[in-house]
């Protein structure tokens, strides 16, 4: 995830702690025949939720009884992928030369400044159809969204989108920090610096090393991917009168997941865990934010 976006996203987060002011301390919502209720956010609970919660109720419904299918399923097509990945990847690069789709990340800068010898790029426009794809899931679009939903809910003193909001960034760091931790265990070779067939796994590489070139040792799993999947995750279950939001998710998730592998900066076995990854938490953290008939669902 970028961590310029993320860095953003809580200092515009912050200001929904203590600025929301509304006649009541719940707003109230009918759906199908269920009450929902969503309490006025509690200060701060999209980080303070995240050590004693998130992560406790992530890990519990992960080995779950309920979830061996699902981690079976990861599992198992990370397994079957490995060994395909760099025909799969080769397919899609001759695929995008045929219909002449550029797989180089290429962006103009619109909006930057130096600071030192650090160039600081803040806003870049994509200069190809495929570096749009791939910016969709830099993390950018979902603070987008976030952002979108906290205006709404200062605006209107609407509880639920003040909450969608803090969920969105509750999940997003959560999926950050996993992300991360896990790319550190795994050392896997993003596929453009790859010096072998599928790339080279180097676990537990040395932090300094790591930091040095960060490339060649975090392509798994797909923080893109997982941050887009915590996003329509959390979306869809909130707002379930919205039918297109799922399909036009997960259309996006493919778009991105296809556009990351053009470009070299992803295997396709990257992605199954990171799915799975970014719908555990966008579930969880649905789960401790949003109250059914009064009721907080467990």
């Amino acid at each position: 995830m970028n961590y310029r976006v993320m860095g953003c996203a809580i200092l515009v987060l912050i200001s929904i702690q203590n600025r929301v002011q509304a006649q009541s301390d719940t707003s109230h919502y009918l759906y199908d025949g269920d009450g929902f209720v969503y309490a006025k956010p509690k200060n701060f609970s999209f980080i303070t939720s995240l050590p004693p919660q998130t992560f406790s109720k992530g890990a519990k419904q992960t080995f779950q009884r309920k979830s061996v299918i699902a981690l079976s399923v990861i599992t198992g097509s990370t397994l079957l992928l490995i060994p395909l990945d760099q025909s799969i990847n080769d397919g899609i690069f001759r695929l995008s030369q045929r219909i002449n789709l550029d797989p180089e990340r290429r962006y103009k800068t619109l909006i930057g400044f130096d600071v030192g010898n650090m160039e600081v790029n803040v806003y870049e426009v994509p200069q190809n159809l495929n570096t749009f794809f791939y910016s969709i899931g830099e993390g950018s679009t979902s603070i987008l969204i976030c952002t979108g939903l906290y205006l709404h809910g200062k605006i209107k003193q609407d509880y639920k989108s003040l909450h969608v909001s803090s969920q969105l960034l509750q999940a997003l760091l959560a999926v950050g920090i996993t992300t991360q931790f896990v790319k550190r265990i795994s050392g896997r070779e993003s596929p453009f610096v790859a010096t072998t067939s599928g790339g080279r796994w180097q676990p537990f590489t040395n932090p300094v090393v790591y930091q040095s070139k960060v490339p060649s040792y975090d392509a798994f799993p797909s923080g893109h991917l997982a941050t887009m999947m915590a996003t329509t995750t959390i979306l869809t279950l909130n707002y379930p009168d919205k039918k297109w939001i799922q399909p036009v998710g997960f259309s996006l998730i493919g778009l991105v997941g296809l556009a990351m592998v053009n470009n070299g900066v992803h295997w396709a076995s990257d992605y199954p865990l990171a799915l799975g990854v970014g719908y555990l938490f966008g579930k969880v953290t649905f789960s401790m934010n949003r109250w059914v008939r009064g009721e907080l669902k467990k």
